[in-house]
């Protein structure tokens, strides 16, 4: 598996946890209920606020913000869209689980609806929380929001092969790879949730036949599958 890959899951401790005592579920767009997790970390760096009951001050600060946006962008959207890119290079380039949080925090409140809010919170679910299960629930609810990225699948299947689900990983690696066919990443993730599932020699089929780009960075990842495999 590609370490440097989007959610980069692998890393980071656990420094949070959900209670299973508050599985109730949280309405938080139009036509959207998720269930309420919460962390022990400032709730602007919990998805969704960690789900705090905001005083009439507070929300009166998250107005201004929007407010304040919407003067340098009129468009809830494109602002929002501007707060998860943010959110995904302290992610990806600085493995900043908090600021990442905080950006897609901003989106949320500019545009609840927008895919990458829900895919953001995943990754920080998932990545610094290791909450696999809260973390599943939140890239099913992306998929059916407005604009999904491209990545959503290898995303969401990266994340089910690290929690040790490679039959429920290996479909959405397979959407994975028609959605980015010049991508190396999902495909080694494939082959390993292949593997995983039981089929030695249709991973190595799988891995012989890998291209594209970021090759050079899964090419570890592929000699240990090939091992692992005993492919000729």
């Amino acid at each position: 598996m590609r370490k440097g890959a989007r959610l980069a899951l692998l890393a980071g401790a656990l420094i949070g946890f959900a209670s299973a005592a508050e599985a109730q579920k949280v309405g938080v767009a139009p036509g959207v209920t998720v269930t309420r997790r919460t962390y022990s970390v400032p709730v602007n760096e919990a998805p969704f606020y960690n789900f705090m009951e905001k005083t009439a001050g507070q929300k009166e600060n998250d107005d201004q913000f929007v407010a304040e946006a919407l003067k340098v962008v009129p468009d809830r959207s494109k602002v929002a869209q501007h707060a998860i890119g943010r959110g995904w290079q302290a992610l990806i380039t600085q493995r900043d689980y908090a600021t990442a949080a905080k950006r897609f925090n901003q989106a949320f409140l500019l545009d609840p609806t927008a895919s990458g809010v829900y895919h953001g919170f995943a990754a920080v679910a998932g990545s610094r929380f290791r909450d696999f299960e809260f973390a599943d629930e939140l890239f099913r609810i992306a998929a059916r929001m407005k604009s999904p990225a491209r990545t959503l699948s290898a995303d969401h299947g990266r994340m089910l092969l690290i929690a040790g689900r490679p039959r429920e990983a290996k479909p959405l690696l397979e959407q994975a790879v028609r959605d980015n066919p010049d991508w190396a990443v999902p495909k080694s993730n494939l082959a390993f949730a292949v593997l995983q599932t039981g089929d030695a020699a249709d991973a190595c089929r799988l891995a012989a036949q890998i291209t594209g780009r970021d090759l050079t960075s899964v090419e570890r990842d592929l000699a240990l599958l090939k091992q692992q495999a005993k492919c000729r």
